[in-house]
C-alpha cells in the first residue's frame, strides 16, 4: 500500500494549506497520509477531512523537535492522542519558542526597513508561528533571496541566551510523550542529522525509522535499512513535503511496509462506508 507518513502544511511551515496537502496525496495514488506538522496538530481536522472524502486512511501524527534543534533529531508521533494532556503540554513549550524567534526575526527584518508592507504583525495573533511561515511570504514576495533570508533569520537568532532553547524537550522525552499519548515514535529522516552518533544514541527508544524518504540520497538508503535491522526498527516512508518555493508533490516510490500498518492498527482512521441500500 502507498503510504505518506511525513507531510507539512501552513499549520508549521509547509506552503499548502492542509486540504491542498491532502488532495495532492489523492490525486498521486497515496492510500494513507498523515500531516505531520511541527509540534501542532492544527491542521489535522481540515486534511483528514479532505483524505477521508477522498477515500484515504488517515493517521493523526506530528514531528516532534528536539533538543538541540539544529540537528534534526525529529521524532514523528503516529497515531497520537490529539488531546493527551502530557503531550499537549510539551508542545506548548516548544511552540513558545519558535515564537520568541519568529518575533525576534521580524524585528531585525525591520530594522533592515524590509517587511513593513507584507502584513508581518498579523503573526502576533497565528495560534502557532514558526520563522519558516515569515520565509514564505519573504519569497513569495522576492524581497530576499531564499540565502539572504536564512542569514537574516541566523542573525536574528543564532545569539540568543543559554537557556533560550531549554523548553524544547530532549529526544526522550518527546519518545516518552508519544508514548503516553498512545502512538508510535519514529526518527525522522535519520540522514540528516549532523551528528550521527547523536541520532544513534535515540535508536533504542524507537519503534521505527525513517528509511524512506526524499531526504536521503540512494546510497544512504542501504546504511539505514541496515542500521534498523540491527535495532529490530520497522521502517516507515514520508516524503517530509513541504511544497517549497511551489514545488510539485511526488508521491513516495517505496511502499509501507505491511508489518507497520498492522502496528498501527486502529490508530488508521479510514473513511465510513455506508452499505449500499
Amino acid at each position: 500500500m502507498l503510504a505518506d507518513l511525513h507531510m507539512h502544511s501552513t499549520v508549521s511551515d509547509g506552503w499548502r494549506d492542509p486540504d491542498e496537502v491532502a488532495n495532492l496525496a489523492a490525486d498521486r495514488g497515496v492510500r494513507v497520509m498523515a500531516l505531520t506538522d511541527h509540534d501542532t496538530f492544527l491542521g489535522v481536522n481540515r486534511a483528514r477531512a479532505i483524505a477521508h472524502r477522498r477515500g484515504l486512511g488517515y493517521l493523526p501524527a506530528l514531528e516532534v523537535t528536539t533538543y538541540p534543534p539544529n540537528q534534526f533529531r525529529h521524532i514523528l508521533g503516529h497515531g497520537v492522542d490529539m488531546n493527551h494532556p502530557q503531550l499537549l503540554a510539551m508542545l506548548q513549550r516548544t511552540q513558545g519558542v519558535f515564537r520568541r524567534q519568529t518575533e525576534a526575526w521580524i524585528r531585525v527584518l525591520r530594522d533592515q526597513g524590509i517587511g513593513g508592507d507584507l502584513g508581518l504583525d498579523a503573526y502576533a495573533y497565528k495560534p502557532t508561528v514558526m520563522p519558516g511561515a515569515v520565509l514564505k511570504v519573504i519569497l513569495q514576495h522576492g524581497v530576499m533571496t531564499e540565502r539572504d533570508a536564512w542569514d537574516s533569520v541566523r542573525k536574528a537568532v543564532d545569539f540568543m541566551p543559554a537557556d533560550f532553547y531549554s523548553p524544547i524537550p530532549s529526544p526522550k522525552e518527546a519518545v516518552d510523550a508519544i508514548h503516553a499519548a498512545g502512538g508510535l515514535a519514529v526518527h525522522a529522516h535519520p540522514g540528516l542529522v549532523p551528528d550521527q552518533d547523536l541520532m544513534k544514541e535515540v535508536l533504542p527508544m524507537l519503534d521505527g525509522l525513517e528509511v524512506y524518504t526524499r531526504r536521503h540520497k540512494p546510497e544512504q538508503i542501504p546504511v539505514y535499512e541496515e542500521l534498523a535491522r540491527r535495532h529490530a526498527l520497522l521502517m516507515t516512508v514520508g516524503t517530509d513535503y513541504h511544497g517549497f518555493n511551489g514545488d510539485d508533490y511526488e508521491a513516495p516510490r517505496t511502499i509501507i511496509d505491511i508489518r507497520y500498518l498492522e502496528r498501527l492498527g486502529a490508530r488508521v482512521q479510514w473513511p465510513v462506508m455506508e452499505k449500499a441500500g
